[in-house]
């Protein structure tokens, strides 16, 4: 390799390691405008914008499945499709409203939450120390077997929470003393977000647990390919990561709900696909 080559591969190196610390910094940044909150208050801030699903005829308690929904808010009719999934297999399903309770109509959240203005991934991962708490205080529920599963914005919430130890890095905006989930047994990402404003881009989780990631590959809303090269970096650092890519699919592939504008996204077979693959990986969470 000649002298220009490797100077061109420092020099892009260096601007690489420039943009990653200027995004770190930038984040810190904003973690630090965060109006502050202690987790007390964030759990009476979202307990009552919490449903929770139970299994018919289980025993309690029973282990626990937290579901975060996309930037617009929660789509009930969906939420609880995949909920009675997670029911099937013997988990509670308890379906995390993150955007109702802070005031955000669906349009609102479309607007603000969507386009990156407010509640960013490594806020809103407070929500799902302070959903743990309320399912861990709740006596059906067995909160030390936990799976959490999110969409889109719900997905990259639950990765910024896991490269957190609730002490050198914890949720923006999170006051007074804060420890860690105990353990997570699993985790469900469908389509998250990988880009610019995701700690996970920028370094590894502090929880490894076995993750189930089904990405759309043909999707409009956020980029597939990017967050597929940045889960196979951590499988390649040892994560367990099953890693499902839908080559023709789109973002919300399993929502057959959607409004007639938008149901051309809908996909049976990945839908269908995807629920084998769910269930699936919560029967071995049970095993």
């Amino acid at each position: 390799m000649n002298k220009w080559v490797i100077g061109a591969s420092v020099l892009i190196g260096a601007v690489v390691l420039a943009a990653w610390r200027a995004e770190a910094t930038y984040l810190s940044w904003l973690a630090g405008r965060t109006e502050g909150q202690t987790l007390e208050a964030r759990q009476s801030l979202l307990k009552d914008g919490i449903e929770v699903l139970l299994p018919t005829d289980a025993d309690t308690p029973v282990p626990v499945v937290l579901m975060f929904h996309g930037c617009a808010g929660p789509r009930m009719e969906f939420q609880r499709q995949w909920a009675q999934v997670m029911n099937d297999e013997g988990f509670a399903a308890l379906i995390v409203d993150s955007t109702g309770p802070r005031g955000y109509s669906r349009q609102d959240a479309l607007d603000v939450v969507c386009q990156g203005d407010a509640l960013l991934g490594q806020e809103r991962a407070g929500d799902v120390l302070a959903a743990y708490e309320i399912a861990a205080a709740d006596p059906r529920l067995d909160a030390s077997r936990l799976v959490l599963a999110g969409w889109s914005h719900g997905a990259w919430t639950i990765m910024d929470f896991l490269t957190m130890d609730m002490k050198n890095r914890r949720p923006a905006g999170m006051d007074g003393v804060l420890a860690p989930v105990a353990d997570v047994d699993g985790v469900v990402l469908f389509y998250p977000y990988c880009g610019v404003g995701t700690h996970t881009r920028l370094r590894g989780w502090d929880k490894r647990p076995p993750t189930l990631a089904l990405i759309a590959g043909s999707d409009e809303i956020v980029d597939g390919p990017q967050c597929v090269k940045v889960l196979e970096k951590r499988q390649s650092e040892g994560y367990d990561i099953q890693l499902t890519v839908y080559p023709h699919a789109n973002h919300v592939f399993d929502d057959p709900f959607l409004e007639p504008d938008w149901i051309h996204w809908y996909s049976e077979d990945a839908h269908r696909d995807a629920e084998k693959k769910v269930r699936a990986f919560l029967t071995g969470m049970k095993d």
